[in-house]
């Protein structure tokens, strides 16, 4: 009821601002972050540290949730989107407050082909540059070679990769493949939400020569970047990760498939039996290429609901998915989200769909 939405509205505006940041990115709740951010960074020595203090610590908990499954997917991007803001806000302070004078080094940063999700890669270059690195941001959707055309042109000391969705797992490895064939030696960073130590160790380290680590979170960032860059620190702390990737590789390597593969000769022995003998094709009832042109609202009857929710991480087959007793209460609410989107672009005539046969 109203009355008990209120209720819970003024029980955690109630708490102390750093909860209510906290509060605001797990609940993925837009209307109050600026107000808490302003109310944070008056008690900060530094408009940083309220990025680094309460804003990462309630990423963390995001984060945490995320991985044992206790939150989903669509609820992260709600809560990216809530951090995002409340970066916004404070990078005008930030950038009034920097230090001029020299460079503490220089990294190219950028999300990889085929994903969109830049929330924590400009997260992660906030932190350095409020740390004196120069941030070279490519932006998004960037393909390797942009990557490392750049990364020679403004003589880059590391290169940063981020990715959100699984396939940016498999662009990563290009990159790191490319980097290698290309006769690079500088440090490679890899994070995002689908990214893992073990997935860095196994997949990508062994593909470049170079120092390759994976950084959990933007508060990490500078820890990491301040070892590779220092002539003191750098050789230990390479050493120590590529011997702890090594470890990760030979537990990994230990692990059993759950379905052991069959042999060659039961593989065979199972081939597809069809009697094309007895096929006949249909006929096609035109042939050439033709334009056709469709509405959403006919569209949308053929939609395969599945693989829109696998690709937001929620398993399961539809319609079954949204009784799901662990992730049916998220799916609906994305299923929601989704069809409430194309009823406003079928509305709106904002898209017309067209295509060839």
């Amino acid at each position: 009821t109203d009355d008990t939405a209120n209720a819970q509205q003024a029980e955690w505006r109630s708490w102390d601002v750093k909860k209510r940041l906290e509060y605001s990115l797990v609940k993925g709740i837009t209307e109050f972050i600026e107000l808490d951010t302003e109310e944070a960074r008056q008690q900060a020595a530094r408009p940083i540290e309220v990025i680094e203090g309460p804003l990462m610590d309630g990423m963390n908990v995001v984060g945490d949730l995320f991985g044992e499954g206790k939150m989903f997917l669509p609820q992260v991007v709600k809560s990216a989107r809530v951090m995002k803001q409340a970066v916004a806000y404070l990078e005008p302070y930030i950038e009034a407050s920097k230090e001029k004078g020299s460079s503490n080094g220089k990294m190219v940063i950028a999300t990889v082909k085929g994903d969109v999700h830049d929330i924590g890669k400009n997260i992660v270059g906030v932190v350095l540059q409020c740390n004196n690195y120069e941030i070279v941001d490519l932006g998004v959707m960037v393909p390797a070679d942009k990557i490392l055309k750049t990364a020679r042109e403004v003589n880059a000391d590391l290169i940063g990769l981020s990715g959100l969705i699984t396939p940016s797992l498999d662009e990563m490895v290009n990159v790191a493949k490319e980097m290698e064939r290309q006769g690079f030696t500088i440090p490679l960073l890899i994070g995002g939400a689908t990214t893992s130590k073990a997935h860095t160790a196994v997949k990508i380290e062994q593909n470049y020569s170079g120092p390759t680590v994976y950084v959990q979170n933007a508060s990490r960032t500078v820890g990491v970047v301040a070892a590779l860059l220092s002539d003191s620190q750098r050789d230990d702390f390479v050493a120590r990760t590529r011997k702890e990737y090594e470890t990760v590789r030979i537990q990994h390597g230990r692990k059993k498939p759950r379905t052991p593969p069959v042999t060659l000769e039961a593989a065979r022995d199972n081939d597809l039996a069809f009697d094309w003998a007895s096929y006949t094709p249909p006929v096609a009832h035109r042939l050439g290429v033709h334009e056709v042109e469709a509405s959403i609202e006919t569209l949308r009857n053929y939609i395969d609901w599945t693989p829109f929710f696998m690709t937001w991480s929620l398993a399961g087959k539809y319609p079954r998915i949204l009784e799901d007793e662990v992730v049916g209460e998220e799916a609906q609410r994305l299923f929601n989200d989704a069809n409430e989107l194309l009823d406003k672009l079928s509305a709106g005539k904002a898209l017309n769909p067209r295509g060839v046969v």
